[in-house]
């Protein structure tokens, strides 16, 4: 596509082409046409020049929470590197600001909020994501979430454009937020973090990764969470054993029989077993129970 050899050409060194496997933690996916982009300019030149032509784009994180396609993406997938991946923390009257980019590795930032004595993102800690895909999605456990962190997001939309907004602009909901419905990308964040005592802080912290390295299938690839808690309902992961779908398999990927809301890769799972997995995991739910689980799974490609 001539669109593409102008992105190529544009963005040079930037541009590399990934086996998405390799870029996502169900390590499952075929090639996709990456940018690493440093900065908000060229993440909003690159924005701007994907929309403008009709190419797709897609921001990857870290990779989790995401089923790329087997064939791979036609389009370009966006990573925010360089000062779009790194954090700082300093103290602000009785607490501490967290300056973090979109790209910045959540459990890395998490626990220099722990070792600082900032407390609020524990909770955070051994997620696999990064702090704008944190945001994005308003990531939370264990009674907390990012929203009950963010001061000020700086944004880009799919038009190039960029806008600050506070955190009471950001339309937080569970697992939702206003970048979401406005497709636009979180390129850098304010959290603000109350001061704590550090090791009443370290000491939370080891105990939720202790109590995740139980609950989860860590040992092998997975996307976390598959699918969202219903509102006012029972955990995903309780539906989804009573509808007996634990240890069920398609192909290399099954639920797994450690927690039912996770899909697990055997070895060589392909997207398509995923998916045809979560379609049955759906209807056994909701003909057992009558509730319609929806997807935490973000599709690329």
């Amino acid at each position: 596509m001539r669109v593409l050899q102008e992105i190529k050409d544009r963005f040079g060194s930037m541009v590399s082409t990934v086996p998405l496997r390799d870029a996502t933690t169900w390590r499952i996916g075929g090639p996709g046409l990456v940018l690493d982009l440093p900065g908000v300019d060229a993440l909003a030149e690159a924005l701007s020049l994907a929309e403008s032509t009709g190419v797709p784009w897609f921001v990857l994180g870290r990779g989790s929470n995401v089923l790329a396609a087997d064939e791979g993406y036609d389009g370009i997938v966006v990573r925010l590197s360089g000062r779009l991946a790194g954090y700082s923390i300093r103290r602000r009257g009785r607490g501490y600001v967290m300056q973090a980019g979109g790209g910045a590795p959540l459990p890395s930032a998490a626990g220099a909020a722990c070792m600082a004595g900032a407390t609020g993102l524990e909770f955070a800690c051994g997620i696999p994501g990064t702090i704008g895909g944190a945001v994005f999605m308003n990531a939370g456990a264990y009674g907390g979430s990012m929203s009950d962190l963010v001061i000020v997001v700086t944004a880009v939309g799919p038009d190039g454009s960029v806008v600050r907004l506070d955190g009471v602009d950001c339309g937080f909901g569970y697992r939702d937020s206003v970048f979401q419905r406005r497709r636009m990308v979180v390129a850098g964040v304010e959290l603000y973090m109350p001061e704590g005592d550090v090791f009443d802080i370290k000491r939370e912290a080891s105990r939720l990764l202790d109590e995740r390295r139980h609950k989860y299938p860590l040992d092998l690839p997975n996307a976390g969470s598959v699918f969202k808690r219903p509102p006012d309902g029972p955990p995903p992961g309780r539906l989804l054993e009573d509808a007996g779908m634990k240890g069920v398999r398609e192909g290399d990927a099954e639920v797994s029989r450690v927690h039912a809301n996770f899909i697990i890769n055997r070895g060589r799972a392909t997207a398509a077993e995923v998916r045809r997995l979560i379609e049955r995991a759906r209807k056994a739910v909701l003909k057992r129970s009558g509730i319609s689980l929806e997807e935490e799974i973000r599709y690329l490609g």
